[in-house]
């Protein structure tokens, strides 16, 4: 797979599906989203795709599509990375199905700018979202270079198994990431944890997503604390980062 289409996949499978869990906690986001029931389904080569439905309000993404979505078409991966990026470039896309229903999608526009900020932005009033959002979009995109990238099937051999929890008490809810299924969420992970990463402030949340925070130094002072697993810990860090470098435009 090439970095573009790497790209790709990390806007669908990463960044996207960040938006209804930062919704359940953004009171901006929530009322861009709110109308109409509408669901938009987002298609590229490479069989890259996502749902993204709003049903009474409450917005689900998931991968397949269903009746009556309006479907949009990217003819190349590119053009999906530019509608995502934040660049403001023309992006083609193409409305295969349900173009009559594209007036109640173009809400979906203020809500990827609300987003945005959230992602983009370290403001007092919702840095504490920020720090969560973003550690949740670099956990979803860990799982997409392990599900994509050519390297992704062997480093995940050397992971193993298992879920890893991150936490924060600043956080609305810990974040996990399952090694068997390769998924992410919030809440008590599905299986067994293999390792609990916990900051016990936001500096540290901040500092460990800018690749600036001194591991030993934070695990000496406290701010840090590892259980369980901590090679594991260690080298799903380096997988983030990998994956992260790829979505700077949105994180940084």
């Amino acid at each position: 797979m090439t970095d573009t289409a790497l790209q790709a996949a990390l806007y669908l499978e990463a960044v996207l599906p960040a938006l209804p869990l930062l919704a359940s906690h953004d009171d901006a986001l929530a009322v861009a989203l709110a109308g109409p029931d509408v669901s938009l389904f987002l298609s590229c080569p490479g069989d890259l795709r996502a749902r993204l439905a709003i049903v009474q309000n409450v917005a689900t993404v998931t991968r397949d599509p269903q009746p009556g979505d309006v479907h949009l078409w990217f003819p190349f991966t590119g053009q999906l990375v530019r509608a995502f990026d934040g660049s403001g470039r023309t992006a083609l896309a193409l409305p295969l199905r349900g173009f009559t229903r594209l007036g109640r999608a173009r809400r979906l526009i203020a809500a990827g700018k609300r987003l945005e900020v959230l992602l983009n932005t370290r403001a007092d009033p919702h840095l504490a979202l920020h720090a969560w959002g973003s550690l949740l979009v670099g956990i979803h995109a860990a799982t997409t270079w392990l599900r994509h990238h050519s390297d992704g099937p062997a480093t995940r051999a050397r992971l193993g198994t298992g879920a890893v929890v991150f936490s924060c008490p600043a956080f609305p809810a810990p974040l996990w990431l399952d090694l068997a299924m390769l998924s992410a969420g919030t809440g008590e992970p599905p299986s067994a944890v293999m390792a609990c990463i916990e900051f016990t402030d936001l500096a540290t949340v901040l500092a460990e997503l800018d690749h600036q925070l001194d591991a030993p130094a934070a695990l000496g002072l406290g701010t840090l604390r590892i259980r369980g697993h901590l090679p594991l810990a260690e080298n799903l860090g380096q997988v983030m980062l990998k994956a992260g470098n790829l979505l700077k435009p949105v994180n940084h």
